[in-house]
């Protein structure tokens, strides 16, 4: 019968870009009804399936129970629908989790202001189920969803919303994916943190997992990315050695620990370098920010930290207000283009616990986010006073500015292409940070001497080194200046 969609035993299963996919009975009558090479109608795929598994008892009928299956089996790539009929026939190419699709803009706006007030309502307490608005197709939904990196939150939470059949299987075929990725990392952070702890080094893992662990207890709804990893600037050495030595190395244009003035310049004006591996890079901090002093040192942040499960390991982490902290400063650095970021802070913040370890307020930057998220999103009950004031100080014009940010963002960050902006960029946060002068001369010479172009100096002597680096930044600016003239001139 129909009604036995959901037992797991009496599968089969296909292979779908190298993957096992299996296939519940459904699945299967209804790639039994579809010729290999020819096309088959939905009304006659529907009619093999109930001719083969008999009609349902109650509940969905076969129609629905059919065509929700038939989308589960497109979202993989396993079919393709090639007519506006419904006429299916197996797909040629597997479906991929490439960046999402071109959608009209109008489209593309409507579709990301959809996405916004269905977060609001999972992030209420409203009864029901948050209907997606007809005008708006399932796949500029998904595309919105994936956009803003929330796809696995959404799939999570699947009962809380009214979708389109198109609209869920896609969701929850792109989250199995990005499970899958985040399934890898978890694993791969454990042997990374078992790596450093067997080198005596301490270490603090932030965003990616381990955030998901602590603000959602659920290590995969965030997704897949890289790992982040926090050590005290005095044990950087021997980090980097630990993870060496456990299968990663240094990425392009990063140095290795040695007395060159390379590397001594690199930790005195950087905050981390990244390490590839077979399965994961690894971002290694010896600060939360490019700006010392933005957050507490490592030696405060260790003696407060929490203590998350990923995937059945214990994870050293920030603690909760710490994270909430990091989270909302590094959602406004990037201008709060992601409506995950933002939903990561509404979590933390909702927590009255998070509030308990306030030691410090929050900077104006980080206030703000934590007004937005309250704005876009709720207001959470059993918050403090500072968070309504915070919403409250959020002004309409800077409201409009976001909301036209998110619609129009891209998927990844695009660093500025202008030389001095990032600059420029980190001497604003010294500005909300009260920074010295002495910190403003130490990213100055971050910016001036960049680490792509400091990293292979081997000599150990400041007064060898950098007048070569000097020359070749020169060289470089004046070939960009060339080739930006010539483009001009074409």
């Amino acid at each position: 019968m129909l009604t036995d969609l959901y037992v797991e035993d009496d599968r089969s299963v296909v292979m779908v870009a190298e993957s096992v996919l299996g296939l519940s009975p459904v699945a299967t009558a209804i790639l039994e009804a579809v010729p290999e090479g020819m096309t088959a109608s939905l009304r006659a795929v529907t009619d093999h399936v109930v001719a083969t598994l008999g009609p349902p008892n109650e509940g969905p009928s076969a129609d629905d129970i059919t065509r929700q299956h038939v989308w589960d089996l497109v979202a993989h790539g396993v079919l393709e629908v090639v007519d506006e009929g419904g006429s299916l026939r197996e797909a040629s190419q597997p479906l991929s989790d490439g960046q999402p699709g071109a959608v009209d803009a109008e489209d593309s706006a409507l579709a990301v202001n959809a996405l916004r007030e269905a977060l609001r309502h999972l992030r209420s307490n409203a009864p029901g189920r948050w209907p997606a608005p007809a005008s708006i197709s399932p796949s500029a939904l998904v595309r919105a969803a994936r956009l803003h990196h929330v796809v696995p939150y959404l799939a999570g939470h699947l009962d809380r919303l009214d979708l389109p059949y198109q609209a869920r299987s896609q969701l929850e075929a792109v989250a199995s994916r990005q499970h899958a990725g985040a399934t890898i990392l978890a694993a791969d952070l454990a042997v990374a943190m078992e790596a450093l702890e067997g080198a005596g080094v301490r270490a603090l893992a932030f965003k990616g997992v381990s955030l998901a662990a602590q603000a959602y207890d659920n290590y995969l709804i965030r997704g897949a990315g890289d790992l982040d990893l926090l050590v005290s600037p005095e044990e950087l050495t021997d980090a980097h050695l630990a993870l060496w030595q456990a299968g990663w190395r240094p990425a392009a244009g990063y140095p290795v620990p040695d007395v060159s003035w390379g590397w001594r310049h690199f930790v005195r004006t950087g905050n981390e370098l990244t390490l590839s591996g077979p399965g994961s890079d690894i971002d290694l901090h010896w600060d939360l920010a490019p700006t010392r002093g933005t957050f507490p040192d490592f030696e405060t942040l260790w003696s407060r930290h929490a203590v998350v499960s990923v995937a059945g390991h214990p994870i050293p982490t920030l603690a909760a207000y710490d994270a909430l902290a990091h989270s909302a400063g590094h959602a406004a650095k990037d201008g709060w283009r992601w409506l995950r970021s933002l939903v990561d802070v509404h979590t933390l913040m909702a927590d009255p616990q998070t509030w308990l370890q306030a030691d410090r307020p929050l900077r104006s930057d980080q206030l703000l986010t934590v007004g937005l998220a309250a704005r876009q999103l709720g207001m959470p009950a059993e918050v403090p006073l500072i968070v309504s004031l915070a919403a409250g100080r959020v002004d309409d014009t800077t409201l409009e500015r976001v909301l036209l940010q998110q619609q129009q963002t891209a998927p990844e960050h695009r660093s500025a292409a202008t030389p001095g902006v990032e600059f420029l960029q980190r001497l604003q946060t010294i500005r909300l940070t009260s920074g010295t002068a002495t910190e403003a001369a130490r990213l100055f010479g971050r910016s001036a001497l960049p680490p792509w172009l400091t990293a292979q100096e081997p000599s150990a002597r400041a007064w060898e080194a950098v007048p070569k680096v000097l020359e070749r930044r020169l060289r470089e600016v004046l070939r960009k200046g060339l080739a930006r003239r010539h483009a001009t001139r074409a």
